[in-house]
Formats: C-alpha cells, sequence, structure tokens
C-alpha cells in the first residue's frame, strides 16, 4: 500500500513538472510588446510613448495629440476607443528589438489612427 501511494505521488509530481514547463514554455515563446518611445521612420515629428501599464501618447510634432488605452493579446494590438476616435482598432505588430511595424487586422471606422498607424513603423528611442 506504501508503494501504491508512492508511485501516485511520483507520478503527480511528474504531471505537475510537465505541465509548468509547458507554459514556461508558451509564456516565453509568447512575444512581448515593448514600451517606451517610439519615433515614425517617415517623420521624425510623429510617435507613439507605451507605457507598462498599457496606456499610450500620440506623439505630433512635440505635442500629444491622442492619449488612451491598449490591450495586447499575442502578436494582436488594440486601440482602446477615445473621445476622438470612439472605436477600437486591432492591428498586428511586431517588434524586432528596435523597429515596431503595424499592419491593420478587419476594420477600423478611426481615419486618423488608420492613417496614424495601419502599416507603418516606429524607431525605439534609447
Amino acid at each position: 500500500m506504501k508503494n501504491h501511494k508512492k508511485f501516485h505521488a511520483f507520478i503527480s509530481l511528474m504531471l505537475a513538472s510537465l505541465i509548468l514547463t509547458a507554459c514556461s514554455s508558451a509564456s516565453a515563446s509568447a512575444p512581448k510588446f515593448p514600451t517606451g518611445k517610439f519615433i515614425s521612420a517617415d517623420n521624425s515629428s510623429l510617435g507613439y510613448i507605451f507605457n507598462t501599464d498599457k496606456t499610450w501618447k500620440y506623439i505630433y510634432y512635440g505635442e500629444y495629440s491622442a492619449e488612451g488605452k491598449y490591450s495586447v493579446k499575442g502578436n494582436t494590438w488594440t486601440e482602446k476607443g477615445t473621445e476622438e476616435c470612439p472605436f477600437s482598432g486591432t492591428y498586428e505588430w511586431s517588434f524586432d528589438g528596435s523597429n515596431l511595424t503595424f499592419k491593420l487586422t478587419g476594420q477600423d471606422k478611426c481615419e486618423n489612427r488608420r492613417q496614424a498607424t495601419d502599416g507603418q513603423t516606429f524607431i525605439l528611442q534609447k
């Protein structure tokens, strides 16, 4: 009976270890959305600031012209609606360590955000 209990404890421990390893591998491979100040590759007067608290500010010629909140799931970035743009917009993002690029997924009813973000690359400022 004691060996039977030890065997079950051993199996339970092995299963828990496998689950933890699988979870940590999945989270390690999930991309992490970068934070900091990013300036447009096309126009140094435009950019974003992405904060760790999931808030953002858009830089327009030295001024903050818009701000709001965002969420990230995998490589999908969703800007929540703002006063200026009450609709959410969802974009695929990629980051190579310095260049952050966005590509629209689906539709974005906010023309200003779409023009400022879709197909745009922003460079991380160090």
